[in-house]
């Protein structure tokens, strides 16, 4: 049933240029796990629990860490390492964190506009993501990497200037409570 090089042969071409566009998400991803097995199809469910702000918990970002993906534990590793950021650059502290996209990250969060900002954040993990997979041929990876970026596309497709900008501030409230509920105390 896996067959990778099928599957990704039929992939459409994504593009990120936060523009409405008649890319169907829901389409595209049924037609992918029509073709994979189950053990793939978990995969999927994994990575798309993680585009659900309610699962991006300590427990999820722990089964992450110790998935057997390869993609699910990096995407989810720098996915970390940006929330984190963000929540620390909100509080006007220094996270401690040290990773490649920190500078390019900080840049962004200074971005006045909302829209701009938000734009400039999903460019570097649209590139992030890229890097991940840069040397794979025909793998779940590939296939992976091409739902969490079309995932921000559909997204994308969704909002509108002004939902754009109440859905960016829910998710700063999002990030804060987050990392409250989850802060640990020694």
């Amino acid at each position: 049933m896996n067959n990778y090089p099928y599957i990704i042969a039929s992939l459409p071409d994504l593009v990120l240029d936060f523009e409405k566009h008649g890319f169907d998400y829901a389409f595209v991803r049924e037609n992918i796990l029509f073709s994979l097995s189950a053990g793939d199809c978990k995969m999927v469910e994994l990575l798309e629990a993680g585009f659900r702000d309610e699962n991006l918990t300590h427990d999820f970002y722990q089964e992450c860490a110790r998935c057997n993906n390869r993609f699910v534990r990096n995407f989810f590793a720098f996915d970390y390492q940006l929330r984190t950021e963000k929540v620390a650059w909100l509080q006007h502290k220094d996270s401690g964190e040290d990773f490649e996209e920190k500078e390019a990250l900080h840049k962004a969060f200074a971005i006045k506009d909302i829209l701009r900002r938000e734009q400039a954040i999903n460019s570097l993990v649209w590139n992030r993501i890229e890097e991940m997979v840069l040397l794979d041929v025909f793998t779940l990876d590939i296939i992976l990497a091409f739902l969490a970026k079309a995932h921000i596309v559909a997204r994308w497709n969704a909002l509108d200037r002004a939902t754009g900008k109440k859905l960016f501030n829910d998710f700063v409230q999002e990030i804060d409570d987050t990392y409250n509920r989850n802060k640990i105390e020694f």
